[in-house]
């Protein structure tokens, strides 16, 4: 698996955290609107198409980067990830309730990128249930990364922020698919 794309989603946010760090916001902000201009290109690249998901979080980049300038505060920007998790576990749960679970639609849709072993396990139908359930879990575990990110964001330092939203969001990534696989 190409780890980059799922890394790629982070890079904005590392991107504000390391100017932060040794400029100004505004200059960190801008950096982020930058790298996050490099995930729409790699994302056109990659698949041919710009993506929902990046669609939603470039945009949600600019809302918070903007409202970040305007007020001069970095929280703003920091809340971006909360409410796109909020957004995302909401799609998750509607999805699920409609009964088209959005991990599905995802190995779907992106499978085909994977190599062939890969596919023919993700065809397996207990693979299947596996996405089924972790598209609910996922709801409810993007739910409770939200908390802690905004926790994060309020209470700890720039490093920790990142650390909350990026290693915390793939903890909890494994955390749901071992729930989902045990459940």
């Amino acid at each position: 698996m190409d780890w980059s794309i799922l890394l790629l989603g982070a890079l904005p946010l590392l991107v504000f955290v390391i100017v932060d760090s040794f400029s100004t916001m505004r200059h960190a902000v801008i950096g982020a609107l930058a790298a996050a201009a490099l995930e729409i290109g790699y994302s056109l690249y990659a698949f041919g198409e710009i993506d929902e998901f990046s669609i939603v979080s470039v945009a949600l980049i600019m809302l918070f980067g903007g409202l970040s300038l305007k007020l001069g505060d970095p929280i703003y920007f920091k809340f971006k990830p909360v409410v796109l998790a909020l957004v995302l576990a909401g799609t998750f749960f509607v999805t699920y309730a409609l009964g088209n679970p959005l991990l599905v639609m995802a190995v779907e849709r992106y499978g085909k990128t994977l190599p062939e072993s890969a596919q023919r396990m993700l065809s397996l139908p207990e693979v299947q249930i596996v996405f089924e359930r972790a598209s609910l879990f996922m709801g409810f575990g993007l739910i409770a990364h939200a908390g802690v990110v905004a926790w994060a964001a309020l209470r700890l330092g720039n490093w920790w922020w990142l650390a909350a939203r990026s290693v915390g969001f793939y903890a909890m990534m494994v955390l749901v698919v071992l729930i989902s696989r045990a459940w």
